[in-house]
């Protein structure tokens, strides 16, 4: 049998009038994307942690918060210099070859790290090289491998798809990956945590290659000529420019100053053991996925308009979070915060999107909804490591969770091009 006749089928639009099913798991290669999707989002989550916690072990206290934001600021840079790049090859190119090749260079990567926390490497400057390599890799992961969904899936499939995929890699990203990372941090050690993640990126990018997507049609024109064609197109849209330009929020006063200060929260505010670094990312992305499993069966028509709610509720609940002095009272803040602000944002932004979206410009699309974040994100880190090292680290989750809130609500009262999407 050849290499074709073994991939995972595209449906067809016969398949698509014969089931009417709004099951997405109806489709053999959305199983395997799904699939895919959670052992990727281990990999990844679990480097959420281990990162992290290297930088911690070999900088000096009062550096900490710089050393971690300067990383993280690494790994995004290039994907925000790449995103938009990323986005015009997932359109030209078949999109598995692009997983392999990314999924298998982000593993090479922590095969190193493996090295360097075997061997005892007292230096922290690998990382920063590191961390861009990963990036750069990212800016083509992530358009091809959510313009995927519209090409495996029927249309009456679509939101269920987006929602469930969504909620596999966000909720290992965010809740598997990190619980792992800190349980194998705090147990066997860091070098065994990250030969995980490169067992688990290299199985994920085994899987990608099985699923079977359209060949891109030519387009006859250079890569210049289709960016600028995917900015006039998404310019001639007032309400997805506003879903893309709310993106920047989560990045820059949410997760931005979550990611650079949980760390220091544990151990200089609850004072508590290395395990509850991953319980707490654990906890926040239990939220998310709760709060995907109830949009699959909640059905609403103001999409646009609750997406804006929630960057309100979102920079609400980081605010209590940062406040609190109460290990479980933050425990349950963060699973609320994961319910009510990113499972409603990621999943109602991305099923609007590729609901709106022609499918020759989903690529570049996708790939403006990824730049957003990795354009904003750098900035929020960068803002929380200043902040954190001049103020402390809850002065700075609570300063961005109020900045959010006030932004949230402004939207949620004024931007009426996104309340009109349905």
């Amino acid at each position: 049998m050849t290499e074709r006749a073994m991939d995972i089928p595209v449906p067809d639009l016969v398949v698509e009038e014969r089931t009417r099913t709004r099951n997405p798991f109806a489709s053999p290669g959305y199983r395997y994307w799904w699939l895919a999707s959670i052992i990727a989002g281990t990999g990844v989550g679990i480097q959420t942690v281990t990162v992290p916690l290297f930088i911690r072990d070999r900088v000096a206290d009062d550096h900490r918060a710089i050393a971690i934001a300067a990383a993280l600021i690494c790994q995004t840079l290039p994907g925000a210099i790449l995103a938009l790049i990323g986005g015009v090859v997932a359109d030209r190119t078949e999109r598995r070859r692009i997983l392999v090749r990314t999924y298998s260079l982000a593993a090479a990567v922590s095969l190193v790290y493996v090295g360097l926390s075997g061997f005892g490497a007292a230096v922290v400057w690998p990382v920063f090289l590191l961390s861009g390599v990963v990036g750069g890799a990212g800016a083509f992961t992530n358009p091809a491998r959510q313009s995927m969904m519209p090409q495996i899936l029927a249309a009456s499939q679509l939101q269920n798809g987006v929602i469930l995929g969504t909620m596999a890699f966000m909720a290992t990203l965010q809740f598997g990956g990190p619980t792992i990372g800190g349980l194998l941090a705090d147990g066997p050690g860091l070098t065994v945590a990250f030969a995980m993640e490169v067992a688990a990126l290299l199985v994920a990018a085994l899987i990608f290659g099985r699923v079977a997507t359209d060949l891109p049609a030519p387009t006859g024109r250079g890569i210049g000529g289709d960016l600028a064609d995917g900015l006039r197109y998404i310019r001639r849209s007032p309400g997805l420019l506003g879903v893309l330009l709310l993106g920047a929020v989560p990045g820059m006063f949410l997760m931005g100053p979550f990611s650079v200060t949980i760390v220091l929260v544990v151990q200089d505010v609850f004072h508590a053991s290395d395990k509850f670094v991953g319980i707490l990312w654990g906890c926040f992305g239990g939220g998310i996925v709760l709060g995907s499993m109830l949009l699959t069966v909640v059905r609403t028509r103001r999409r646009g308009w609750l997406l804006c709610v929630s960057v309100l509720l979102g920079g609400v609940l980081a605010t209590i979070y940062g406040a609190g002095s109460s290990l479980p009272l933050a425990m349950v803040t963060l699973v609320v915060f994961g319910i009510t602000g990113p499972a409603v944002f990621i999943n109602f932004g991305v099923a609007l999107l590729q609901e709106h979206v022609s499918r020759e410009m989903m690529g570049r699309v996708m790939s403006m909804w990824g730049l957003v974040f990795s354009a904003s994100t750098p900035v929020g880190y960068l803002q929380a490591g200043l902040v954190a090292n001049a103020f402390g680290p809850q002065a700075t989750v609570v300063s961005s969770g109020i900045i959010a809130a006030v932004i949230g609500l402004l939207a949620t009262l004024l931007l009426r091009p996104v309340h009109r999407l349905e």
